[in-house]
């Protein structure tokens, strides 16, 4: 390995067999932090080499618990969300911080290594889209603290410290998606440096956009480059938000506060971190 490394990178390269091993790592973590189960959002799989199903198999697709919605009267939680993965979380503490080795090493080598520097550019953009679901875990970890501090206010009735923790809730939910944008923005870029853009439509014609249903490759789940985080375009949190922001306002007017309208556009890719962000405070 450390042959190929010096004929493929040339001089200059410096730990790669480490930066190699932390990519497969990263990789393996990607794809383990969510659960998998039935695809409820895909055509079922009509068969395989083995022969026709009958009837068809559910599609599998990756999942993460939902955030849970408060009670209206005191913001109850029916569960913790932060309990129930704390291990999960745990293990994303872990890999973020691997994380930070990862994009070192990365960009230590790509100021020194003299051939195929753009394999490297290729694998920053790869170690970012891991950054970015190691940061969602935490945060919605984040996100379920301030369900916690909302009910623990509202037990309280300090109802104006409990409508700022959703409020920060619904915040750090718009700064996943932001930072979910921008990976995929980001990733965009470097890729299309030696790829044609995948788009629906060009030069007069459109892409037939019919996903195979016998084998299933990621790569053709969307048309464009959107298979990176389509699991996280699946996960419900525009719905969650809207539920959440109706609460917030039914009890804020219960207790005199101003309603707010907040609609967190899940599934807009477009934008990346161009607003300011949200959420971030920390109570006092």
């Amino acid at each position: 390995m450390s042959s190929f490394y010096r004929l493929f990178y040339g001089q200059g390269s410096a730990d790669m067999g480490r930066l190699y091993q932390l990519m497969s790592q990263q990789a393996r973590f990607w794809e383990d932090s969510w659960e998998t189960g039935p695809s409820k959002a895909r055509t079922p799989i009509f068969g395989n080499s083995q022969g026709v199903f009958n009837p068809p198999h559910s599609a599998r697709d990756q999942y993460l618990p939902p955030l849970p919605v408060p009670s209206p009267d005191l913001l109850r939680q029916p569960y913790n969300w932060n309990m129930e993965n704390q291990k999960r979380l745990e293990l994303a503490g872990r890999f973020l911080a691997q994380n930070d080795e990862l994009i070192d090493l990365l960009n230590t080598n790509l100021n020194k290594v003299k051939l195929n520097r753009y394999n490297l550019e290729v694998y920053l953009s790869i170690a970012h889209v891991y950054r970015q679901n190691l940061i969602m875990l935490r945060e919605l970890g984040r996100i379920s603290d301030g369900l916690t501090s909302a009910q623990t206010y509202a037990g309280h009735n300090d109802a104006q410290k409990a409508v700022a923790a959703l409020d920060r809730a619904l915040g750090i939910a718009e700064n996943i998606r932001q930072q979910r944008n921008q990976a995929l923005i980001d990733a965009t870029v470097t890729w299309y440096k030696s790829w044609f853009p995948r788009v629906p439509e060009a030069n007069g014609r459109k892409f037939l956009d019919q996903v195979d249903d016998v084998k299933d490759h990621q790569p053709v789940r969307t048309v464009d480059l959107g298979y990176l985080v389509y699991r996280e375009l699946l996960y419900p949190s525009g719905s969650w938000a809207t539920q959440l922001n109706a609460i917030r306002n039914q009890y804020a007017q219960e207790h005199h506060s101003p309603a707010r309208d907040a609609k967190l556009e899940w599934k807009d890719t477009t934008t990346g971190i161009s607003a300011a962000r949200t959420g971030d405070e920390e109570e006092d």
